[in-house]
């Protein structure tokens, strides 16, 4: 049985796939059987960041070509890759024949200790399927506001979804681990509060020059560059990891963990507060001309009937006036988290979050929470330009 872990984010380019790969690598080099599954839709990206240029893919896998087995790629320090493709889309609505041969070949891959997957980010039916059968997740974010924001709106919708997972915080290109300390308290203090789940901190990962070296010399960071601060991080990542040991729970037959993937993926989930429905096909009905005209003759009837009754049409009822975006401004406390002085980035980390802390109170909708928090930014940076 292996440990299977999923790394997400709410946000793109915050540093996931690259944290996916440089500690699935570090974990194969501590002797640790460890495979690495890219499961991003349509933007698969972990074997371009190694170099390598797959053959076969699990689209090949799923439409019966090729076996889990054939496709797999051989990284560095044993490291196995599944590359993955625009097939990963269709486990979205597989035929049965296909889910018992996926199964099937999952099933020959032989034991890891590690199975990691790194999804794409963001609030999509994939994701959610994925997170929700993990029993571990890695949540990467970054201390700039947006990643913040989205990586509370995919904490709102997992809930929402009844999560029963480990969730472990990675913060990446931190400028100190001081702004790093205070973003986690903070972030868990409003999650706790809010979304009544507990999350726990993984490591920090500060901004380094040497990753966008590496990510272009299409070599993994911790062996191109091996003693920069960033693959430090990401190695104590792995550290953790270890040490935080393995249980039953977080033990996982593979095939067990695909058979209630699909079966999520073809169950209704809840994202962004509404239901996503299976769509529904229906054949469209062709009118001749002589219904149409009797259907235009009966809407003629009915409004001329109408009228001798001196209905008056039923007003929509009136919207309630927007609040002005400079109201919004009075939720914010007079004391916000102290920060050092760091990059304009960043700035903005302890106040973001007090104003997510206060907006969740009263706000059903993820759409607002978050409308009303990037108002306010751009409040702030009119009154700067201002200055």
């Amino acid at each position: 049985m292996a440990r299977i872990i999923t790394v997400t984010s709410g946000k793109g380019g915050v540093g996931k796939t690259n944290i996916s790969v440089n500690m699935s690598l570090y974990l194969a080099s501590l002797g640790y059987s460890t495979c690495l599954f890219d499961a991003d839709m349509g933007l698969a990206n972990i074997d371009i960041l190694l170099g390598y240029y797959p053959e076969y893919t699990l689209e090949d896998v799923l439409s019966g070509k090729k076996s889990m087995k054939d496709i797999i790629i051989k990284g560095p320090s044993g490291l196995d890759i599944i590359p993955g493709s625009s097939g990963v889309k269709l486990l979205a609505d597989p035929e049965q024949g296909n889910i018992e041969y996926l199964v099937k070949s999952l099933s020959e891959l032989g034991e890891y200790d590690y199975f990691i997957f790194d999804t794409s980010a963001g609030i999509s039916k994939n994701v959610i399927s994925f997170c929700l059968t993990s029993p571990e997740i890695v949540l990467v974010m970054t201390p700039e506001p947006t990643s913040i924001t989205d990586a509370y709106a995919l904490l709102k919708i997992l809930c929402l979804n009844r999560i029963d997972s480990t969730v472990m915080v990675a913060i990446n290109q931190c400028m100190s681990m001081e702004v790093a300390y205070k973003l986690f308290a903070k972030f868990r203090e409003v999650v706790q509060k809010n979304l009544k789940m507990d999350i726990f901190p993984l490591g920090t990962i500060p901004l380094d020059p040497h990753v966008p070296k590496a990510v272009k010399e299409q070599e993994p960071l911790i062996t191109r560059y091996p003693l920069s601060d960033a693959a430090k991080g990401v190695k104590n990542l792995a550290r953790y990891l270890i040490s935080k040991g393995s249980t039953e729970l977080n033990n996982f037959e593979l095939k067990d963990f695909w058979q209630k993937c699909i079966e999520r993926l073809g169950s209704d989930l809840v994202l962004a507060g509404t239901k996503v429905q299976k769509p529904q096909t229906s054949t469209p009905v062709e009118l001749s001309i002589e219904q149409k005209k009797r259907l235009r003759e009966g809407e003629q009837a009915s409004a001329v009937k109408e009228a001798k009754e001196h209905k008056p049409p039923e007003k929509a009822p009136e919207k309630a006036p927007e609040k002005p975006a400079d109201k919004v401004t009075e939720i914010v406390p007079d004391i916000v988290i102290e920060k050092p002085s760091v990059t304009s980035d960043h700035l903005d980390t302890g106040s973001v979050l007090t104003i997510l802390d206060k907006l969740v109170k009263g706000i059903s909708s993820v759409s607002s929470e978050l409308a009303a928090i990037r108002r306010l930014m751009e409040d702030d940076r009119k009154r700067a330009a201002g200055r």
